[in-house]
């Protein structure tokens, strides 16, 4: 097949954010043509360019290259204290209205099979499409995130919240009317787009076991670990929310524990908290998170709101680590005829601290977590067989595109040839 692939953002893991579109271009690459079109609002380095230009016969990518091209941008930046995002979301914006433009003269002057889209940004983009079978990645349940955060958020950023949540389930609508070739990335954010009992495919993400593997023995008795990029509103909640609340009630119990936030992005109000709270380092970005998940007896994921399936949580638990998370995060990761989930679940700061500290006072069911973990990843999150299922609704929407346009062209056939006669007459 001839793919032409729209991506919200250019995927690879030096980028430490999602890799879903990576594996599945990875995995398609080897037995199909791929054209791809991605927007970014990162810089990329030169080595992930040039990787992903090994799995492409073609790529286009719009932004990211850390340059202000429009003078609105440059305008929008010299705002106080929140230029810099407005500038970006400027920057990014003007990236999809360039991709639109070079979708359309590739969709024109080029033949594709299907078009596969992720991300619902880059909707504008497709809207106005016709004639081209397209598979919609509709991923996660942007809508569910955001009314989670709205019990979280103070009363003026609610009312903004509530806005955002009505444009975006708005747009969610659009965005599954377009195709009916529709995939998720679990049950439950499905049910949340499209509501209870309508059919979907599901496509979980995988995790590389053999690079998430532990290599160090023993890891440090008292040490916890949170994992994420905490510029992702979600996660840098999720932090404060363990260094305000929680980790004050397990030292009650154990008052030497070492914690560690490990992520790219912290805001001002986590930095704060690092310099000024004892037993707490705020890393940002590194070029390794292995190394903390191994120093760590027990992985902490203590998300109040989010959507989708937390990459963090699963490659702690390929790594053997332990983890204590919230049943929002635990639901997500719910598989169909597996009755329990190898993780501890506690949404209370009480409960949550209870749960650290049992488990950092007992080594036995550490090692009974940390097998189990191990073993329910490798068993449901495998990135190929993931992309096997996505490659088959593609050809299936191919196929299904070829047989309507040859009813189409039959038709004109039949009507072009009842004309002459109709003339006579």
């Amino acid at each position: 097949m001839k793919i032409l692939y729209l991506t919200f953002a250019f995927q690879h893991p030096s980028l430490r954010g999602p890799t879903r579109c990576y594996h599945f271009i990875k995995e398609l690459s080897q037995r199909h043509e791929i054209t791809l079109l991605s927007a970014s609002r990162l810089a990329i380095p030169a080595e992930a360019m040039e990787e992903m230009a090994g799995y492409t016969k073609q790529m286009l990518v719009f932004g990211g290259n850390g340059a202000t091209k429009s003078r609105g941008g440059k305008l929008l930046g010299r705002v106080p204290g929140i230029g810099a995002r407005l500038q970006r979301e400027w920057e990014y914006r003007q990236a999809v209205r360039e991709m639109k433009t070079a979708f359309a003269e590739l969709v024109r002057e080029k033949s594709y099979d299907v078009l596969l889209h992720h991300g619902k940004d880059l909707f504008p983009v497709i809207e106005d499409l016709e004639g081209l079978p397209i598979v919609i990645d509709v991923c996660d349940a942007t809508s569910m995130r955001i009314l989670g955060q709205m019990a979280y958020a103070r009363p003026a950023k609610r009312a903004l919240l509530g806005l955002r949540y009505l444009l975006v389930r708005h747009l969610e609508k659009k965005v599954i009317r377009k195709s009916p070739h529709l995939t998720f990335i679990s049950c439950r954010d499905r049910e949340a787009v499209l509501g209870p009992g309508r059919p979907a495919e599901i496509l979980p993400i995988g995790v590389d076991c053999e690079y998430w593997k532990r290599r160090a023995e023993l890891p440090n008795s008292n040490t916890i670990v949170m994992v994420g990029v905490m510029n992702y509103a979600p996660n840098a909640d999720a932090a404060i929310y363990l260094i305000d609340q929680i980790v004050p009630l397990i030292r009650q119990a154990i008052p030497e524990v070492y914690v560690y936030i490990v992520g790219r992005d912290p805001g001002s109000a986590l930095l704060e908290r690092g310099r000024r709270k004892r037993g707490l380092t705020i890393t940002g970005f590194v070029d390794d998170v292995r190394p903390y998940l191994e120093k760590a007896a027990v992985a902490v994921a203590p998300l109040r709101y989010g959507a989708g399936i937390q990459n963090k949580v699963l490659e702690a638990m390929a790594m053997e680590v332990p983890v204590v998370t919230t049943s929002l995060a635990a639901n997500g990761l719910r598989v169909e005829g597996e009755l329990n989930l190898p993780v501890y679940v506690a949404d209370t700061a009480e409960e949550f601290a209870a749960q650290v500290a049992a488990l950092l006072r007992n080594p036995a069911e550490r090692a009974r977590l940390a097998r189990e973990g191990r073993r329910f990843v490798e068993q449901h999150y495998v990135w190929s067989r993931s992309a096997e299922k996505l490659e088959r609704i593609c050809q299936q929407a191919a196929t299904e595109g070829r047989l309507q346009e040859r009813r189409g062209a039959e038709l004109s056939t039949r009507t072009a040839q009842r004309e002459p006669a109709k003339a006579t007459r």
